[in-house]
């Protein structure tokens, strides 16, 4: 997974769910989280991991980019299956 990537589409409601994150979103700025989690290893440990796992968040990140990247690289980005990739791939086509 390039954490760096996924990163920048790392929005208030894919932490909303993380009671300590969405804390210090709100009271610091969402841009403090974003650098806490790529500066500090112990966060990196508790919180990235957790990134792939954050389905609205995947949906995004697959969602901006499926039209020009290829399933392969978005399965290496997001450390996604490339059949979950495909998966969501397919949801998103039909929903279009």
């Amino acid at each position: 997974m390039d954490k760096e990537f996924i990163l920048r589409y790392l929005k208030e409601e894919h932490i909303s769910n993380n009671e300590n994150l969405a804390e210090i979103a709100e009271l610091s700025g969402l841009e403090v989280v974003k650098t806490l989690l790529r500066n500090h290893e112990s966060m990196r440990l508790n919180c990235i991991p957790l990134l792939n796992k954050n389905k609205k968040l995947m949906y995004t990140v697959i969602s901006d980019n499926y039209k020009s990247m290829s399933v392969k690289h978005l399965s290496d980005l997001t450390g996604l299956r490339r059949s979950k990739v495909q998966e969501i791939i397919k949801e998103l086509e039909d929903i279009k």
